[in-house]
Order: structure tokens, then C-alpha cells, then sequence
């Protein structure tokens, strides 16, 4: 199994710009100030070089655009990459965010291995010192992701890419202690995306059942004893009763699993406790009703739900967020047998509800009803859930968003608010009551699919929040929309983009904070 920990060096340095040898400069520009600043400076020491590029290239500094320029001498870094980041008065954080990653994918275009960025002034903007350094070093290290793959070099004339090496960021003056924690912070947070990236990326016949616990087995260790990990076994789930798991993993030879971890920060548990439960079907064949080929080619990445809480897991105990977050994960295999539960079977859900199959390949939300009732036994005091659930999200919003329901308004907001924060849309979607009652069945209290074209994430978030409960304050997220694409989108690669780490760790963070 190839899963990749990429170390890349941050550091920071201060020095005059003009003394820095790197491979290249990367020089944040303001619209309508291309008269001042280190852009100024350039311009001058080139002898008007840089003000004649970009009369020649239209360079004005809106957010997004790039320039690359070549100094030959007159300042000691290589090359220098200018990006704009719009007026002044207008910069925020996503506008930064879309400028930065508009920066890196050039210097990676550039095939070099190290890169330093100039802090920026940022007065007069909403945009702080600490802000500027953790993006610098979250887009860095998204950007320069590549697939944990297994080509060799020279076959079909594969070369293999240098990989961004080095980040250091630039200051002219001593760095504070609040950039460099916020410089760790990104890097961390993207280290994690990463990770899940690769774990949703990997061949659904490396990353089985048993290996997903072995991951988890793993993260746990490397915790420095924040995290603990439970692992209940086929035997286990059995007697507890884990019925809508045990039925969606028992048509495959391998053996299926839950996977608790609890992490309890060095100050000691909260009294919040976040409930993080992602839906881990390592492969999904549909079940009796097979999914046809085409709909099968992605199915390996039907873990990243799981993927996902497993890194923001990750992310949290190594920034040592202040809060108790409980994490829940089965992950299974949707396979055809003799054992398989077939079309018309009746389970018992670890609730005791009890649920008609009317579709096998509607299982996701089966293995998320037990989780989200073992999460509320175990004492969460809100719970956040986050699967590939439906196709029919892409629907609503292509690959642009995943879908939030919720029973709560509020933490709806907050969640939103926190993804708007990283960079990951959502769209609060409306539970309309009328559709609730498409999940009824004749000889259950529930089935598994239901309602008309058009609604199918609707109608399966109501049924997976009939295990949430009203109380509970509860958020679905859909994520089938934006968890991989055939596309590169922003800082997202083509294939698995990690999408909702960020988001759960920036939750986790507000959390912390209204402790």
C-alpha cells in the first residue's frame, strides 16, 4: 500500500529581498500600486524591465493573475513570480487564496524545488500577517500534491515531476511567534488533506477493511497518546447489534469493522463533544444491484467520507486543538455472494428500527445509521456526518459544493461559515417535510431509498436523520460532488481532493475557542 507523509520544509528568514537567492521570489502585487512596494524596488534595480513586461503582458494585479520575470542580476533570486491580489480595500482571504494558488501552480510549472514568499504590507486590508503566512503554506503544499501513483520513469515517456522541496517566507523584519504557529498550522492542515487525498486515490484492493484499521491504528499511535482507537470486530458488532454494518460488509471476504477514536486534548476532556462519523466503503459493487461499469470505475474512492475524518483526526491531536472530538468509521466492502443481503431483506439497525432493502446499492446511509446511534450512545453532544452518499447531490451543485442538511439551523451556519474560512463550499440545502415520508415502507419502519427524481439527496439525508434524532444537533454533508473530479479545480488536483477536512478542523478550532 503506498500512502505518502511528504515532509516539506518550512522556514523562515530575515533578510532584504534583494539578497535572497532562491529559485524564485513570489511577490504579491496590489492593483493600482505597481508604483511602490518590492515591486517598485524590482522595477528600479531591472532598470524599468518589469514596468515594460507588464505594459507587454497587461499585468494589472487583479486577483489571479501572474507574472513571471527574470531578474538576471538585479536582485539575487532566479526568477520572480508577481501575483495579483486585486485593490487593497478589497482583499480577503479567498481572494488571497485564489492569488496564491495561482502562484504556486506556476512555480511548479517552472519545475523547481524550492520557492520563498515575500511577506507582504497588509495594512489597510482584512487581511492579517499570521492569515497571509498559514495560506502560504496550506496552498503550497495542496498545490504541489501529486497522485500517489506507481509509474516508472521512461515507460510510454513518463517523467517524474520535481516536487516542491522548500517553502521559506520572507521578512524583513523579525517573524513573530503568531506567524510561525500559523505558518505549522497550514502545513499541517494540508499535510492532512493530503493524506486523505492519497487514502481515497488508493487501489480499493490495497486499501481494504483491515488496512483502513490499520490506518487508523496508526494515526492513533503517532498521537502522542491523545488519540485512543477501539476497533470493534464482525464477532463484536454482532452482539452489539450492528446489523445495518454487518449486512452491507457480510457479502465480502473481508471482514468489516468499527473504528472509534477518541481524542482528548493535553488539557484534559471538554464538555463538548464533537462527533465526527465518515462513511468508509472501501469498494462498493453496488451489491444484487450492480452498479454497471462505468459506475463502478470510482468506487474505491467510496471511503471518503472515512478518509476524511481519519485526517482531520489527524490534524486536530497534532495541533492539539482544546476540545474532545469523538470519530466514527466502518469501513466495509459492497460485494456480491452467497452472504450478501439481497433486495427485500429486513434489518434491525443497531437503534432498533427497522429498515426494508429496496436498493443494495443504497448502503452508505445503513453503515451511517448504526454509527451516528453508537456516537450518540457514547456521549457526543453534536455530530457531523460526512459521506459520498447520492449522485443525485451533482444535481444540485455539479462539482462546485457538497450538500449540508442539518436539524439546526445554527450549527448549519457555523459549519458553512467554517468551510467559507478554508476555501470549501456548501450548500444548506432545505429537509422539505413533504419528502420525509418517502423513506416509509409496507413491512418496516423504513426503506432505504425513496422519493421522486430529483430528490435523492433529500430523501437520504431523511432517513439518516432518523438515527440523528431532533435533540442531537446533527449536520449531513454530501460530499459525492466534490470528493474527486475529472478535473483540476482551484487548489484541488484532478481525482480525490480531501474535501471537508479542512472544514472539520476549522469546526473543531471554533469550537476550541468558545471554550
Amino acid at each position: 500500500m503506498t500512502v505518502r507523509y511528504k515532509i516539506m520544509k518550512f522556514n523562515t528568514t530575515q533578510r532584504g529581498f534583494a539578497k535572497i537567492d532562491t529559485n524564485a521570489l513570489l511577490i504579491a502585487a496590489f492593483e493600482g500600486e505597481t508604483e511602490s512596494g518590492l515591486f517598485n524596488h524590482l522595477n528600479t534595480a531591472s532598470g524599468g524591465n518589469v514596468k515594460a513586461q507588464c505594459e507587454l503582458e497587461k499585468f494589472t494585479a487583479a486577483v489571479g493573475q501572474t507574472m513571471l520575470t527574470y531578474p538576471f542580476g538585479a536582485i539575487a533570486a532566479k526568477r520572480a513570480i508577481f501575483f495579483g491580489v486585486g485593490k487593497r480595500s478589497e482583499l480577503t482571504t479567498a481572494k488571497l487564496r485564489k492569488a496564491l494558488v495561482a502562484a504556486f501552480k506556476l512555480a511548479r510549472a517552472q519545475k523547481i524545488n524550492e520557492v520563498t514568499v515575500a511577506e507582504t504590507t497588509l495594512s489597510g486590508t482584512k487581511v492579517s500577517a499570521a492569515q497571509f503566512a498559514e495560506l502560504a503554506a496550506t496552498v503550497s503544499l495542496l498545490v504541489d500534491y501529486e497522485v500517489n501513483h506507481n509509474k516508472t520513469v521512461g515507460v510510454l515517456g513518463y517523467t517524474a515531476r520535481p516536487e516542491l522541496e522548500e517553502v521559506r517566507y520572507l521578512s524583513e523584519h523579525k517573524v513573530g511567534t503568531k506567524v510561525r504557529k500559523s505558518l505549522a498550522k497550514g502545513r499541517i492542515v494540508a499535510q492532512a488533506v493530503n493524506y486523505a487525498r492519497d487514502l481515497s486515490n488508493l487501489p480499493a484492493g490495497e486499501l481494504t477493511p483491515t488496512a483502513f484499521v490499520e490506518e487508523a491504528k496508526r494515526v492513533a499511535a503517532e498521537s502522542g497518546g491523545l488519540i485512543t482507537c477501539k476497533v470493534l470486530s464482525p464477532q463484536e458488532l454482532a452482539v452489539i447489534g450492528a446489523q445495518g454494518i454487518i449486512n452491507v460488509g457480510k457479502g465480502s471476504d473481508e471482514p468489516y469493522y468499527l473504528i472509534e477514536l477518541v481524542y482528548t486534548p493535553p488539557t484534559g476532556a471538554t464538555q463538548e463533544v464533537l462527533g465526527y462519523v465518515g462513511k468508509a466503503v472501501c469498494f462498493d459493487s453496488g451489491g444484487y444491484d450492480l452498479k454497471p461499469a462505468d459506475g463502478m470505475r470510482h468506487m474505491k474512492r467510496d471511503m471518503s467520507g472515512g478518509g476524511a475524518v481519519l485526517s482531520a483526526m489527524q490534524a486536530i491531536a497534532n495541533l492539539q486543538l482544546p476540545i474532545s472530538v469523538k470519530a466514527y468509521m466502518a469501513p466495509v466492502e459492497n460485494m456480491v455472494s452467497g452472504r450478501a443481503f439481497k433486495p427485500g431483506d429486513r434489518i434491525r439497525m443497531l437503534s432498533g428500527i427497522t429498515v426494508e432493502v429496496d436498493n443494495t446499492d443504497a448502503e452508505g446511509r445503513l453503515t451511517l445509521g448504526d454509527m451516528i446511534t453508537y456516537a450518540r450512545n457514547a456521549g457526543v453532544t453534536r455530530i457531523v456526518d460526512v459521506a459520498t452518499l447520492t449522485g443525485a447531490i451533482r444535481q444540485v451543485n455539479s462539482d462546485v459544493a457538497a450538500g449540508l442538511f442539518s436539524n439546526n439551523d445554527a450549527f448549519a451556519r457555523q459549519l458553512k461559515a467554517a468551510g467559507e474560512r478554508v476555501g470549501e463550499q456548501y450548500e444548506h440545502l432545505t429537509m422539505w417535510p413533504e419528502l420525509r415520508d418517502f423513506n416509509k415502507a409496507e413491512m418496516s419502519d423504513l426503506k432505504n431509498t425513496g422519493g421522486p427524481a430529483g430528490a435523492g439527496a433529500t430523501t437520504a439525508a431523511w432517513f439518516v436523520r432518523q438515527f440523528a434524532g431532533e435533540e442531537l444537533p446533527w449536520i449531513h454533508l454530501d460530499i459525492a460532488s466534490v470528493a474527486f473530479r475529472d478535473r483540476e479545480f482551484g487548489v484541488d488536483p484532478k481525482g480525490s481532493t480531501g474535501f471537508s477536512v479542512q472544514t472539520l478542523v476549522e469546526l473543531a478550532a471554533e469550537f476550541a475557542k468558545k471554550r
